[in-house]
């Protein structure tokens, strides 16, 4: 699978003031098959120091000192393969298992800057035990993040390259997309599936769902194994509670916005506040926060207690709320499934993208009588509101609303429509939602 990831990788290693690179997400976004395969076609050598796997053999080499040559002396004998500054990456796998040799990455870039290294991190602040002797590399590292596959790369890998890039050759001018039908069929798919690599291989692999959904549940269970191995014993059962709730949450008939009274009757947010800071630093959750005004710079709701929050994975939400993905992706039952239920659906598909594309977002409320799933930012520091609908509806008291308050220059609508502008509207298909970046530097 060909990540976007690999591009910002190909930037590092040509820096001229190249640091150790930190690639940091949630556990099982790729991270270390990816920066193994870019090693192998970028760099003359690799060698790979697990500190999962290895971490009793890899300890010694750090807890003796820091200084790189000497590390380099050392895992070379661990590892038992040459370590050749200049021509080897080396590549710290799960880095946040070893505070010394996270800590080593400082004396890396200011001693030997010609190594280069990748080190990769899940569960980063989460995991770390912290020793006085070692600190952060703080300002001593270059920091990439990575998310599961966005819907581009899902087409890229299920053999529909031709038709992501034609894609944006329409959204750019504005036309239908001839293969409109397909792509909503493919973008469903994807929403089941979501871009957690192991499940998106296998649904290449064998297009069966039964097989999608295991892998899914099994991966949930990891995450919520991860809870209680790191948040600690009262902290986890909390951190399970509210991703437990969270799917409810996205899929109820009225306002998304997380309840805590959906969440367990009495329930405070400072009781709460550690699980969601937790679930968001193991990059599991998305909190999607409301706008206290429709201006640029935006800036959330005072308080911090008015939010939706959303999956790592569309997937994984669907799994998580027994949608049945043959009823999802089939072209009429999919009309059938209750609007509030795509909806929610949609809305997490629509924030995975802006995560994934480097978009910040908020959302916007008027007194419970209006409001916009999204508000972005375009380079002019115009606020652009952005409307999801999950079908063709698209009549919306909401948007005509906020228009009448607030005579933005330009809006954008994701639907099930195809592509086209009216006026200062530009109507997209949900699938197009990763060219949202291109869409918002047009300038119109």
């Amino acid at each position: 699978m060909q990540r976007k990831v690999e591009a910002e990788l190909a930037k590092w290693r040509d820096r001229a003031r190249r640091q150790p690179l930190l690639l940091l997400g949630a556990r099982q976004v790729g991270k270390t098959f990816t920066a193994t395969r870019f090693g192998r076609a970028y760099f003359p050598s690799l060698v790979t120091a697990n500190f999962q796997t290895d971490l009793k053999r890899l300890a010694p080499v750090f807890d003796a000192g820091l200084d790189p040559r000497r590390i380099l002396a050392g895992l070379a004998s661990v590892t038992g393969e040459r370590i050749v500054p200049g021509e080897t990456l080396l590549l710290f796998d799960e880095v946040q298992l070893s505070p010394a040799a996270l800590t080593s990455l400082k004396f890396f870039a200011e001693q030997l800057p010609e190594q280069a290294i990748i080190a990769t991190g899940s569960l980063f602040g989460i995991t770390i035990h912290r020793e006085p002797q070692y600190a952060l590399p703080v300002g001593k590292v270059d920091i990439v993040r990575m998310y599961p596959l966005d819907f581009e790369e899902f087409l890229w890998a299920t053999g529909h390259r031709v038709q992501a890039d034609g894609l944006r050759t329409f959204v750019d001018t504005r036309r239908p997309f001839p293969a409109h039908d397909d792509a909503l069929r493919w973008v469903r798919q994807y929403m089941m599936t979501g871009g957690l690599p192991r499940v998106v291989a296998a649904w290449v692999e064998a297009r069966d769902w039964s097989e999608v959904r295991q892998l899914q549940r099994d991966l949930s269970t990891l995450y919520v194994g991860d809870m209680a191995l790191y948040a600690g014993p009262s902290a986890a059962i909390r951190t399970r509670e509210v991703w437990d709730s969270l799917p409810r949450q996205l899929t109820r008939e009225t306002s998304r916005k997380f309840k805590l009274a959906d969440l367990k009757p009495g329930a405070r947010f400072h009781q709460y506040e550690t699980s969601f800071a937790w679930l968001e630093a193991a990059g599991l959750i998305h909190r999607h926060f409301e706008a206290e005004t429709p201006a640029a710079p935006l800036r959330p709701r005072d308080g911090g207690t008015f939010f939706k929050a959303y999956s790592l994975d569309t997937g994984l939400l669907a799994a998580q709320v027994d949608v049945i993905p043959e009823v999802f992706c089939d072209d009429t039952r999919y009309a059938q499934i209750a609007p509030a239920f795509r909806g929610g659906i949609a809305e997490n598909y629509v924030k995975q993208a802006l995560v994934a594309a480097g978009l910040d977002s908020l959302y916007w409320t008027s007194a419970n009588t209006a409001e916009i799933d999204f508000l972005l930012v375009d380079e002019l520091m115009r606020v652009v509101p952005l409307e999801v609908k999950s079908g063709d509806n698209v009549r919306s008291q909401s948007l005509r609303v906020y228009k009448e308050r607030y005579s933005p220059t330009r809006s954008i609508r994701l639907s099930t429509k195809n592509i086209g502008q009216d006026g200062d509207l530009t109507q997209l298909p949900l699938y197009a939602a990763y060219c949202l970046p291109e869409v918002l530097r047009s300038g119109t």
